[in-house]
C-alpha cells in the first residue's frame, strides 16, 4: 500500500529560497563578465591613448626638427600638443598680412605636414590640427581689425591659406571620421604663454600656433552589445 507523503510545513520556504539564491547567482555572474569586459575595454582604450600621446610627441619633434634644420627655431609644447611659431617672423606688428619670412616659416611646414599626413601610422591617430591665431595685450589702433579678435583670426586664416597655396593637398585631408583635418581659430590675447606687460612677454604672447588634438579611443559597440 502507498501512502502520499505529506510536504513538511518548511518545505515551500526551502524552495523559494533557492530559487532566490540561483537568481542572485545569476546575477552576480552577469555582473562579474560586465565588469571584466569593461575593465578589458578601459585598460585597452588607455592604452591606445598612451599610444596617441606617443605619436603626437614624435610630429611634434618632427616637425621642430625640420624647422630647425632649415634654420627656424620653434617652441613646443608637448604636454598640450602644441607647436608655437613666432610672430615676428610672420607678421608685422598689428597687421595679418605674411612677411617674406612668414612665407618662407610655412614653405618649409607645409611640406613637413604633408609628409607627416601621408604616414598612415599618424594621420589614422590625428583629429583635428587647430591653426591658431593668438596676440598681445595691445589694443588694436586704427587700421582694418575692430580689434585683437579679428586680427588673431585673419592671422590664423592667412597662415592657413598660405599653407594651402603650398601644399594643396592639406585641403582635402581629414580624419578618420570623414571630417576635415584643419581648422582655423583666433584668441586674442585670452591664452598668454607669458603673463605680464613686458615687451618680451608681448612678444612670446604673439604667436600662431598649430595644436594637435588625438582621436579619443572608441569602446567596441559590437562587443558591448553582446555583453548587455
Amino acid at each position: 500500500m502507498h501512502f502520499l507523503r505529506r510536504p513538511e510545513p518548511n518545505e515551500p520556504e526551502e524552495t523559494y529560497a533557492l530559487s532566490i539564491s540561483d537568481l542572485m547567482s545569476s546575477l552576480l555572474t552577469i555582473f562579474i563578465l560586465c565588469l571584466t569586459y569593461y575593465m578589458l575595454s578601459y585598460s585597452k582604450a588607455r592604452a591606445e591613448l598612451v599610444d596617441n600621446q606617443g605619436r603626437r610627441a614624435e610630429i611634434l619633434l618632427a616637425l621642430q626638427a625640420e624647422l630647425q634644420s632649415k634654420g627656424i627655431i620653434v617652441e613646443v609644447d608637448y604636454s598640450q600638443g602644441v607647436l608655437h611659431l613666432p610672430e615676428g617672423i610672420l607678421f608685422p606688428k598689428g597687421d595679418a598680412s605674411l612677411k617674406e619670412s612668414g612665407r618662407a616659416v610655412i614653405r618649409v611646414l607645409a611640406p613637413a605636414l604633408r609628409k607627416v599626413l601621408e604616414d598612415q601610422g599618424y594621420s589614422s591617430r590625428i583629429d583635428t590640427i587647430f591653426i591658431e591665431g593668438h596676440t598681445d595685450s595691445d589694443p588694436v589702433l586704427g587700421g582694418k581689425y575692430e580689434s585683437n579678435w579679428e586680427l588673431s583670426t585673419q592671422r590664423a586664416i592667412n597662415s592657413w591659406r598660405e599653407m594651402v597655396k603650398v601644399e594643396p593637398v592639406l585641403e582635402h585631408k581629414f580624419n578618420s571620421l570623414g571630417q576635415p583635418l584643419f581648422s582655423v581659430s583666433g584668441y586674442a590675447d585670452r591664452r598668454p604663454v607669458e603673463p605680464g606687460e613686458s615687451e618680451e612677454a608681448k612678444s612670446k604672447n604673439r604667436r600662431i600656433d598649430l595644436r594637435f588634438t588625438m582621436m579619443t579611443p572608441r569602446v567596441d559597440e559590437d562587443s558591448a552589445s553582446r555583453v548587455r
